[in-house]
């Protein structure tokens, strides 16, 4: 068996359990339906009406990422004390990294989230590239305010500075 202690069971069950709720559906941006496998597994074979655009799309807010990252981060960490060649935290977050300093309007501003909920340690160059990230999106809002993206850049670069500043050396 994968997980042998009790208190990593403990840990998967509960997680379960807290992701099967309602409450939880509007963090992974499903909460207009009543089940969330009812969204998960349909499929357009079974659900002719259904086409990807005969539903309303619904915004994941950088604050829910930050808790569904953690929450994952907890059960992942729950999982590795089983398995002590593990490295699956040290691979999340080297994809994290490579996203987080990679220009992408659509990733970039999710990996610099996930990148600072889920570093154990930071160097002094990391939180300079994130800074030279928060003053490209700086520039961008002063140039044009109704620029989203440099909005939604702005604050995963304050997030993940948040989550990593006390990481840092005094």
């Amino acid at each position: 068996q994968l997980f042998s202690t009790e208190e990593t069971k403990q840990v998967l069950r509960l997680s379960l359990t807290e992701f099967s709720l309602p409450k939880f559906y509007l963090l992974f941006g499903i909460s207009k339906v009543k089940s969330a496998a009812v969204i998960a597994f349909r499929s357009s074979y079974r659900d002719r009406s259904f086409s990807p655009g005969s539903y309303e799309r619904e915004t994941f807010a950088l604050t829910s990422l930050e808790t569904v990252t953690e929450a994952l981060l907890e059960i992942m960490e729950a999982c590795m004390r089983d398995i002590p060649t593990c490295k699956w935290l040290d691979q999340w977050t080297e994809l994290a990294q490579k996203f987080a300093f990679q220009y992408n309007p659509s990733l970039q501003p999710r990996a610099l989230v996930v990148f600072g909920c889920i570093s154990k340690r930071v160097s002094h160059g990391q939180i300079k590239q994130i800074i030279r990230i928060l003053s490209k999106g700086l520039e961008s809002c002063l140039k044009g305010p109704d620029n989203y993206n440099s909005q939604v850049l702005i604050e995963a670069t304050v997030i993940a500075l948040t989550k990593l500043q006390p990481l840092l050396n005094k």
